[in-house]
């Protein structure tokens, strides 16, 4: 009887062994489990290395959070502080990484603000030009208006036979009425309305081989008026 109660009772310790050892087992397999979802690697891409790789450090903070609750918004929030970018994506690549991809917005034309010089990009915004160069060749444009009306304008200059290139200045005046200057130097003076109709005779004009002057005075209805500044 002594011997039964005995082995009862090893029994029983070594139930109480593998028990714990199967929890201990357990709980370190799910805090592997928990470990594997850990964000480990950024990746940026899409724009040059240098702004890459600054967004990169921008987001370290997030490294060794569990990839499934890394909240979307705070990516957003991060990357739409550089106002130069127009589109991104985001990609969870599980168990450990986020990819980011962006696409810089185009630059359309210049402005100067404030005796500072900014470009607008097509994404409607005033960008910096600190980060970038090469736009010198880019239209200038001169008095008050928004982003949203020059693009507007540029649209319909593309519609146009006008060649958006050969723009060099845009005036916009405070009556809304436009005045386009090519590469040239040749000044379209344009009406109120019929943009697109004024823009495709001065371009014919332009294009005639005995212009002789330097300004394309469209402003009355049904006239043309050539004249030199």
């Amino acid at each position: 009887m002594h011997q039964y109660k005995d082995k009862k009772r090893n029994i029983l310790l070594i139930f109480i062994i593998l028990f714990s050892l199967s929890s201990i087992n357990s709980r370190l397999f799910m805090e592997k489990k928990e470990e594997l979802y850990d964000l480990r690697y950024i990746e940026v891409i899409g724009l040059d290395d240098a702004t890459n790789f600054e967004i990169e450090q921008n987001l370290n903070f997030l490294k060794n959070t569990n990839i499934f609750f890394i909240d979307r918004e705070i990516l957003r929030d991060q990357v739409q502080k550089y106002n130069f970018i127009e589109n991104y994506n985001i990609f969870k690549s599980y168990p450990s990484k986020i990819i980011i991809k962006l696409e810089q917005t185009e630059f359309l034309a210049r402005t100067i603000k404030n005796n500072e010089i900014f470009l607008i990009g097509s994404n409607g915004k005033f960008i910096n030009i600190e980060r970038f160069n090469n736009y010198e060749n880019l239209p200038l444009i001169f008095g008050k208006f928004t982003a949203d009306k020059f693009i507007n304008l540029k649209k319909i200059i593309n519609k146009s036979d006008l060649d958006y290139t050969t723009i060099k200045e845009i005036f916009f005046f405070p009556s809304g009425r436009i005045d386009v200057k090519n590469k040239k130097n040749i000044l379209i003076k344009l009406p109120m309305q019929k943009f697109q109709e004024s823009l495709n005779m001065a371009n014919k004009i332009i294009n005639n081989n005995n212009l002789k002057n330097n300004v394309i005075d469209l402003r009355i209805p049904n006239q043309l008026i050539l004249s030199n500044e």
